[in-house]
């Protein structure tokens, strides 16, 4: 099972970055770079699944 997750960082400044990793069956894979929004963090963590395991994730997760 190859699962997303999005977590939602607020900064001291008051911004907030959007980082993601990818997990397969329990244990993270990769770890993708912040970004600006939510759906910017979940297309690219998307992209890359499809790069590197040649399918969408079976799940998302988003914290």
């Amino acid at each position: 099972m190859i699962e997303v997750m999005i977590e939602r960082w607020s900064q001291r400044d008051g911004s907030t970055d959007w980082l993601w990793s990818i997990w397969q069956d329990g244990k993270r894979r990769h770890i993708g770079g912040a970004k600006a929004d939510a759906d910017s963090a979940e297309m690219e963590a998307r992209a890359t699944c499809q790069q590197m395991f040649g399918k969408t994730p079976d799940d998302i997760t988003v914290l």
